[in-house]
């Protein structure tokens, strides 16, 4: 399996102008005092449901303009300020509500949004990122098992016995740890105590100094496009 790049969409950047103009603070009256400085946090979504269709990002109720937002697709952190929100999903352009959260966004944190498990069963996960540089020659990974019916998982380099992460259940995600670069790195997923492969992604491309997240998404009952696999997102 290709690991396919996962680069900034301008897309996305939709989000990014209607959070700036309906949610960060707004100036006072007094054209003598100085505006406040809004405390800003960042965001990013994945989505990991598998069978569900294109969907529509809600915040507190409100849809922005994105588009193409579909299955195993990841996209960037935009601004957001910080408060306490209601996330939400749709169908493309529907109102009926498929998953939703709420949740406090903390200023300068970074957060991703997962939506994850089939369609009928849709939930959003959360998770706060530590994108804090790597260690000097080295890039920072952690795991998100996102596949509702693998059970726990190993995630392992092909060619290494000892397991990279270990024994993660479905909705978890682990630290980032520290890794070595490499040009042609394959990990590869188990059941926990198992070492018969599920899924695996090949000649990733790993660089000191930047930070990733491997995915585990799909569903290991299934042989079609929603099977289980594994994806590599670049977070910095």
């Amino acid at each position: 399996m290709k690991l396919k790049k996962v680069t900034p969409k301008v897309l996305f950047a939709a989000l990014g102008l209607m959070i700036g103009s309906t949610l960060l603070t707004s100036c006072g009256k007094d054209n003598n005092s100085p505006a406040p400085v809004p405390a800003i946090a960042n965001l990013a979504l994945y989505h990991a449901s598998p069978g569900s269709p294109e969907l529509t990002f809600r915040i507190n109720g409100s849809a922005n303009q994105l588009k193409d937002f579909t299955y195993s697709k990841f996209l960037p952190y935009v601004n957001i300020q910080e408060g306490n929100y209601e996330f939400s999903f749709t169908k493309k352009d529907a109102t009926d509500v498929l998953s939703k959260l709420s949740t406090s966004i903390k200023k300068d944190k970074f957060y991703t949004l997962h939506v994850t498990d089939v369609t009928s069963k849709q939930t959003i996960v959360v998770t706060e990122d530590d994108l804090t540089a790597p260690a000097a020659d080295k890039a920072k990974i952690r795991f998100v098992n996102l596949s509702p019916d693998a059970g726990a998982l190993d995630v392992t380099i092909s060619g290494k016995t000892d397991p990279l992460f270990k024994n993660a259940a479905f909705k978890s995600a682990s630290t980032f740890a520290a890794a070595d670069p490499g040009a042609e790195v394959t990990f590869q997923v188990t059941e926990t105590t198992k070492t018969t492969v599920l899924a695996k992604v090949e000649k990733v491309k790993i660089e000191k100094g930047k930070i990733y997240t491997i995915y585990a998404n799909g569903l290991k009952a299934a042989t079609d496009a929603t099977k289980l696999s594994v994806n590599v997102v670049t977070n910095k």
